[in-house]
Order: structure tokens, then sequence, then C-alpha cells
């Protein structure tokens, strides 16, 4: 199953954008598609720099479940 198909407001994702390097981000917004319930487009936060960016969810490589996601920080 893809990994976009799983992303839920809140989580943390590895994303891999064509000819960009991958970077980690916290989605803000999911956008369903018009025929399907799926995410087609993500708003997300850029951990690296906080920016705010819209994404395509196909970009989604990996998602880190929110507990995961905390662990790490403490």
């Amino acid at each position: 199953m893809e990994a976009f198909l799983l992303v839920r407001v809140g989580d943390v994702v590895a994303v891999a954008p064509p000819r960009l390097e991958p970077y980690l981000a916290q989605v803000l917004f999911c956008e369903g598609g018009a025929r399907t319930g799926e995410p087609s487009f993500l708003q997300v936060l850029r951990e690296d720099d906080l920016a705010v960016l819209t994404i395509n969810a196909n970009w989604v490589i990996d998602r880190l479940s929110p507990a995961a996601a905390s662990a790490g920080t403490q």
C-alpha cells in the first residue's frame, strides 16, 4: 500500500519531491481527490526551515507514527 494513502493531519512524513533532496515534514491539511477520498495534495510544514508547502501526495515515501516522532524529541 502506498504511504500517502495512510497520511493523516499531524503525521510526520518523509517527502521526496522530483529533482530535490528528501525532507521530513508535518502534515497540516489533506486535500482529497475529485473521484476518491484519497489525498491528492497535502499542505505540510517542512521541518528544516518551517516553510509551509503544498505537495503532491505521491511524493510521500514514508509515514512516521505520531508516537514515534514525538519519542525522538524527548
